[in-house]
């Protein structure tokens, strides 16, 4: 099975409540059309009904069954705002100043109405910058106990490839669109999520692999040297996943590389989460593995969250947008 058709299948079966975010776009009324009508999740529109009703009259077709909710009408705003006060006491001067703050930002409303577990998670992002999504997630949501950082990770799926995969496989990459020069701490907490998103998304075992432009000693530098600490701390945190470190990416993919620089790894060989060492390197590995390998590449996919909040492209198609809510009610497990 297709990996995007398999992850629709799993959330089908997981019965979660996603939000979304950016209603004014026609494009999310229609995959909460179509997601409701496909049983991936129960949608909880955020915006103005009356509004939102008509503009879906106007694309042809009915939000009936889907709920609509809105700072100005939602019934337990101050509880949503005591909790966002408490959570950011040392940012905020009062309660009315957080109760204002959720009132006039639809995406922070949307990540507080997650964090209180009425829904499960959220999408936005349509209309909304990356920068707007990632602000409202870490305020109005916050990152999991011993998380450093919000990261990001790409799921590839690939085609057989001859002598190395002999069926469609599928890669996770990060990270290639928040994190612009993680520290060593970082670098292992990304590592240890993006473990868990993948095995979440795709039901394999995660084997990662900590790139570098050396394997095992090879070469020595400060990027090396982070790499290496990376690790030991990774490691040391999540000592029953499979991780191996510092190692180039030929090593850690391709067997008859790693019986050669790495035999003893438990790793090299068969790796199929790749760490890389900065966002430089991780965004445009990502990109030469989507254009010249044909990979389809989905993402990026949030992580490190207490609860899920996934950012959209602009660009987004609508079956884009299905696709994450599905990611996103796996990812609410």
């Amino acid at each position: 099975m297709h990996l995007l058709e398999a992850i629709g299948s799993k959330a089908r079966s997981n019965h979660r409540r996603i939000a979304l975010g950016d209603t004014a776009d026609e494009r999310i009324l229609r995959a909460a059309f179509i997601a409701k009508e496909e049983g991936i999740a129960e949608i909880i529109l955020i915006g103005d009904k009356s509004i939102l009703e008509g503009e879906a009259k106007k694309a042809g077709i009915t939000l009936d069954g889907i709920e609509i909710t809105s700072p100005a009408t939602c019934p337990v705003l101050d509880k949503l705002a005591a909790s966002y006060y408490e959570r950011r006491i040392e940012k905020l001067k009062s309660l009315d100043e957080a109760r204002d703050e959720l009132k006039n930002n639809d995406l922070l409303f949307g990540a507080a109405v997650v964090e209180s577990g009425h829904v499960d998670g959220m999408v936005a992002g349509s209309l909304s910058t990356t920068g707007d999504v990632i602000r409202a997630a870490i305020r109005g949501i916050g990152l999991a106990p011993n998380v450093s950082i919000l990261s990001s990770m790409f799921l590839l799926a690939f085609p057989p490839i001859a002598e190395m995969r002999e069926k469609e496989f599928s890669l996770a990459f990060a990270d290639a669109a928040v994190v612009p020069d993680p520290t060593a701490e970082q670098l292992a907490d990304i590592a240890i999520a993006t473990a868990g998103t993948y095995e979440t998304l795709s039901g394999n075992t995660p084997y990662v692999a900590m790139l570098s432009f050396s394997t095992h000693g090879s070469a020595k530098s400060a990027s090396t040297e982070k790499v290496i600490e990376a690790t030991a701390r990774a490691k040391a945190k999540a000592p029953t996943i499979y991780i191996d470190g510092e190692l180039q990416f030929d090593a850690a993919f391709v067997q008859s590389v790693a019986e050669r620089k790495a035999p003893a790894s438990a790793v090299t060989g068969k790796a199929n989460v790749f760490i890389f060492p900065n966002l430089d390197a991780g965004n445009i590995g990502y990109k030469i593995a989507e254009r010249l390998g044909i990979g389809q590449a989905i993402g990026p996919i949030l992580q490190g969250l207490r609860r899920p909040m996934n950012d959209l492209s602009r660009g987004a198609s609508v079956s884009d947008i299905v696709n994450m809510i599905a990611i996103t009610v796996l990812q609410a497990q």
